[in-house]
């Protein structure tokens, strides 16, 4: 091979290598702006522009991420304040992430910021508000203010939640404290901790409120940790007024952080401030829950959401298409509603599905077209839920035999489970009334019914059938 051909190869092996070079450092990057999205959505806007946005990508290697700013101050504040946030968010698009470094690449450039506004989208006016900015705007989440209580629709299910959040916001009453709530995934919890904290900031300005997620909590109390600087962490979250946190569940499991949650939770109740607290189980299910801390949120108000039923998901499905002045027809919707019954964030993702579908395509919003659109969630759905299955279930719970599901016998340790039994029909499948009444030995539609309205009454207050409901429910879906 000549001299000039391996020059050639050289030549275009070297641009091969900067070219693969170049678009992992494309790619990085995109990830970045990702991050940067997702803290957008949990950092107030004005934080955001100001600590937040400036920062740039300049490339991860050695599982050590490094982003740079021209500013000391924006340097130093990403580091101190919002290293665990942008960790946290950063972690979820670079693999094995262990660490962040901050880089200043002009450190001799003077900190005017009013010169540079266009730049960084901010003026020296808006860092001197930023720096004013409470401890209680600083480590809150972003409020949806979409997730109000006009926008909430009430049924059977949730009735429950929503009555004593209201109540709450009404009567600024400590009556339910603490006030915890819980249901499945996507059931509406956080919307109802957005709507109490923007129907108490109209109401009463003056309240310090703190809405953050329990891993937020976490953070900052690592971040208070690692600056030795856990007193102040105290200080600031006894001056709260009111404290909201998402997703309790989360903070189990980490002894330090619970302690420490503990003994804000008690002062704060001892001062007579307001919790409320959202979790997917209740108190007691919470695995690695400090007992002294279940027993304190177990010592309020516990309210449950309870499985949808059909007619609170099509109120919700109507609800939306009313908000979004969608075309959708009454058909379709009944069907989405009828088989679509895990949650309401996967009633709506589907709704929200058919729609994105006919304004990208174009394709026509019809019955047909929608069941393949929508044929992975309907396979969810509809996996080994059945009637049979259902009295299967229940019969083995409750030690009976299938042939008592369908037995007109009225002996309490028989009709409770067969009016169980029914409730979870009706909850989990799509199936009316009657063809339910049919399955338990041809009993008439109104027998089905008052069995639901009999155990939805019983559910508000007997928290035995609560844990039963619980565990049939988690058989049933793990067939």
């Amino acid at each position: 091979m000549s001299e000039i051909e391996l020059n050639y190869q050289s030549s275009e092996s070297s641009k091969e290598s900067i070219e693969s070079s170049n678009n992992t450092f494309k790619a990085q990057e995109h990830k970045w702006e990702k991050t940067k999205i997702l803290i957008s959505k949990n950092v107030k806007e004005i934080f955001w522009q100001a600590w937040i946005k400036p920062l740039k990508f300049e490339k991860y290697e050695n599982e050590i991420l490094y982003l740079s700013t021209e500013s000391k101050i924006i340097c130093n504040r990403a580091e101190t304040q919002y290293y665990e946030t942008i960790f946290f968010q950063a972690s979820k698009f670079f693999d094995y992430l262990n660490k962040i470094k901050f880089n200043i690449t002009s450190p001799n450039l003077k900190e005017n910021f009013s010169i540079d506004s266009e730049k960084h989208n901010f003026t020296e006016n808006n860092i001197n508000l930023s720096r004013e900015l409470s401890f209680v705007e600083s480590v809150s989440m972003k409020i949806n203010n979409n997730f109000t209580f006009d926008n909430f629709v009430v049924g059977n299910s949730n009735h429950l939640p929503y009555a004593a959040s209201k109540r709450i916001c009404e009567k600024n009453t400590l009556a339910y404290n603490p006030l915890y709530i819980y249901g499945d995934v996507g059931m509406g919890k956080t919307h109802l901790l957005n709507a109490i904290a923007i129907d108490l900031k109209q109401n009463f300005p003056n309240l310090k409120i703190v809405l953050m997620s329990a891993e937020r909590f976490m953070y900052q109390f690592i971040k208070a940790i690692r600056l030795k600087d856990t007193i102040k962490f105290k200080e600031q979250f006894r001056s709260i007024d009111i404290l909201m946190i998402d997703d309790i569940q989360f903070i189990g499991g980490k002894g330090s952080t619970q302690e420490e949650f503990f003994y804000t939770f008690n002062d704060l109740i001892n001062q007579g401030k307001q919790i409320i607290i959202s979790s997917n189980k209740s108190p007691i299910d919470v695995l690695h829950l400090d007992e002294r801390l279940k027993s304190r949120l177990a010592g309020g108000l516990v309210v449950e959401f309870l499985p949808t039923d059909f007619e609170l998901r099509l109120n919700i499905l109507k609800k939306k298409v009313e908000i979004l002045n969608l075309k959708i027809p009454t058909d379709l919707i009944e069907f989405v509603a009828s088989k679509v019954v895990k949650n309401v964030r996967e009633l709506e993702g589907a709704l929200n599905r058919i729609w994105a579908n006919y304004e990208l395509t174009g394709k026509k919003i019809n019955l047909q077209n929608s069941k393949n659109l929508l044929s992975d969630i309907l396979s969810a759905n509809e996996k080994n839920i059945s009637i049979d299955i259902i009295k299967k279930s229940v019969s083995s719970y409750f030690n009976l035999q299938i042939a008592d599901m369908s037995s007109s016998r009225r002996s309490i340790n028989i009709a409770r489970p067969r009016q169980i039994a029914m409730f979870l029909c009706k909850s989990l499948t799509s199936f009316s009334y009657p063809e339910i009444g049919k399955a338990f030995g041809g009993k008439d539609h109104s027998t089905v019914i008052h069995a639901v309205k009999k155990i939805e009454l019983l559910l508000e207050d007997d928290n035995r059938l609560k844990k039963q409901i619980c565990d049939l429910k988690e058989s049933i879906f793990s067939l």
